[in-house]
């Protein structure tokens, strides 16, 4: 039996774009957790048997549209925090480039979702949610 290769969390990194041209990309600091989904949404079609009516049909899929999903938490760094906080407020779409091992895509986001929580005796905690604004590569090694 052959051992599964596997990844360290430090090799699956989500970074911001600066959006200069080239445009340079950085991992913010505190982020704990991450994680990166991808949707598709469908419509579905009730086929029936023709040579059965009675039968239980199956549902064809077909998908109409894709999306991705990009969310993380972790500790408030304050050195990086800002970054977050204005991009939010700003309304803006941004370049993030997901790193899983030597797997890269790089497609535009918006921050949708930014929450701090804090509780007396433990450090300043946040998750964000970043949402595709149109098409995004698939992670490949380039």
């Amino acid at each position: 039996m052959a051992k599964a290769q596997t990844l360290p969390f430090s090799k699956f990194l989500v970074s911001l774009g600066d959006g200069n041209s080239p445009e340079v990309f950085s991992a913010p600091c505190g982020l704990n957790s991450r994680s990166y989904n991808r949707t598709a949404a469908t419509n579905e079609t009730n086929v029936p048997d023709c040579d059965d009516p009675d039968a239980p049909s199956w549902l064809d899929r077909d998908i109409v549209s894709m999306s991705a999903a990009i969310s993380g938490a972790g500790v408030v760094a304050d050195e990086d925090f800002d970054t977050w906080e204005l991009w939010f407020n700003s309304g803006a779409t941004k370049n993030i480039k997901v790193q899983l091992g030597t797997r890269v895509s790089v497609g535009p986001y918006k921050c949708t979702k930014l929450n701090i929580t804090g509780q007396r005796g433990s450090r300043t905690t946040f998750d964000v949610t970043l949402d595709s604004d149109g098409e995004i590569a698939p992670l490949a090694t380039p």
